[in-house]
């Protein structure tokens, strides 16, 4: 049976049932409602319609324990008999008498509804913020932008996007930089801003860059990413789904990307060789012992190499210090190719290099030298119209079982290197 029920309020509610369950008729009260008439039915009816609170007549002190766990607020009229502690358990909100008027219960059902309406928005705020700690702490363990890149767009849009989560991220890491794409759910393959809807590639164009700035697009939501070291960006989520009142968060989550990148980004300088990319020797070394600690723990076999361009000084002399720079950026671009994205590769200065090998025993790092020797060998650059070709030699050792003396592991494998030197150079030699 359904009776005519309206709420009066300031935001429409859902719908309220209305559950006789002593059989008295109900107040005369405007509005829309169900009847019904056992708890398994007033089950039924929240799993259905999600009210926003229910109202309970005659409520039977047997009965209603057996409506706990509904989550939402309950209203009773004429529970004299109700015990005490069955109101703890059940939530609730209003115990009236029979004889209460319908303005009674209209305004005990609207006080209810905005109950459920503050606690749900309550607990998603205390998600969101809980997702957005989660995320700060990922973003703070990233080294490298490209992870930031990557993980900000999905962490984002996991924290406020919709049940699929969508969305994407511009960036520039600096003045020259050019602009990055990422993207997750529809936007996976983002490659430009090409693949993004018009609206969205101006409402980017607006807030680039700029701090605090948030702007709505087609139910999604679109906020500036600002760093130090001239870092900035903007960050969108298709199907944004936050609380009133809550839009801040968007500009807090664009906050801590900014601060991520820019960190990856000194942390990037300061570890990294500026002219070929390859970790610095100071970072190359500790990386190195943290490898060989490791390899203790859980035993596997560490391999090193050391290379050195064989001549590097007649590079230097024939086409000066650009055209050896040149040569060493080229090398150090031939070894990240030819090496895994597990292995380390670290200029340890001059035309000198390290290459760290994990899980790698020394006659699969001897092929791997082997290989990087004959790629450098067919290696053909260009300096002001000048050829240029060089060849390396290198040397291979073996950590020990358990050793974790880094200094000694480098040198086995220069002394490699420079036996390679003495058999007439662009050769490799295991340390043996």
């Amino acid at each position: 049976m359904r009776v005519p029920l309206h709420v009066e309020g300031p935001e429409s509610n859902r719908v309220v049932a209305l559950v006789p369950v002593g059989g008295a008729p109900p107040p005369a009260v405007d509005g829309e409602l169900r009847v019904l008439l056992t708890p398994e039915g007033v089950r039924a009816c929240v799993e259905e319609w999600s009210p926003d609170a229910v109202v309970v007549v005659e409520p039977d002190g047997q009965a209603l324990p057996r409506l706990a766990g509904l989550g939402v607020p309950l209203v009773l009229l004429g529970g004299d008999t109700l015990p005490a502690a069955a109101v703890g358990r059940l939530g609730v909100h209003a115990w009236l008498p029979a004889s209460a008027t319908p303005d009674q219960v209209r305004l005990s059902v609207a006080a209810a509804a905005s109950r459920r309406r503050e606690e749900a928005g309550l607990r998603r705020h205390e998600e969101l913020l809980r997702h957005t700690l989660d995320l700060a702490s990922t973003l703070a363990a990233l080294r490298t932008p490209e992870d930031v890149v990557a993980q900000a767009v999905a962490g984002f849009a996991a924290v406020i996007g919709g049940p699929v989560p969508t969305g994407a991220i511009v960036v520039r890491l600096g003045v020259d930089d050019a602009l990055r794409f990422a993207g997750v759910g529809r936007h996976a393959g983002l490659r430009s801003d090409l693949d993004l809807p018009v609206t969205v590639v101006e409402a980017v164009a607006r807030v680039f860059g700029r701090v605090d700035t948030v702007e709505w697009v087609d139910g999604g939501v679109v906020v500036g990413v600002v760093g130090g070291g001239w870092v900035s960006g903007a960050l969108y989520v298709a199907d944004a789904e936050l609380p009133p009142g809550f839009g801040t968060l968007g500009g807090v989550i664009a906050g801590l990307v900014g601060q991520a990148l820019s960190n990856t980004v000194l942390f990037h300088r300061s570890s990294h060789d500026a002219m070929t990319g390859l970790c610095s020797r100071a970072y190359g070394l500790h990386r190195l012992a943290e490898v060989l600690a490791l390899a203790s723990r859980h035993p596997a076999p560490t391999c090193v190499m050391v290379l050195d361009v064989d001549l590097f000084k007649r590079v230097n002399d024939a086409h000066g210090h650009q055209g050896g720079d040149v040569v060493l950026a080229a090398v150090a671009d031939l070894i990240r190719r030819t090496i895994r994205g597990t292995d380390l590769a670290v200029r340890l200065g001059g035309e000198e290099f390290l290459v760290v090998l994990p899980q790698t025993d020394e006659a699969a790092a001897a092929a791997v030298a082997e290989r990087m020797r004959r790629v450098v060998s067919a290696w053909r650059g260009e300096h002001q119209g000048r050829e240029l070709a060089v060849s390396v030699s290198i040397g291979v050792a073996e950590a020990s079982p358990g050793e974790r003396d880094v200094g000694r592991l480098v040198a086995r494998a220069d002394d490699a290197l420079y036996e390679a030197k003495r058999q007439g150079r662009n050769r490799v030699v295991r340390a043996g």
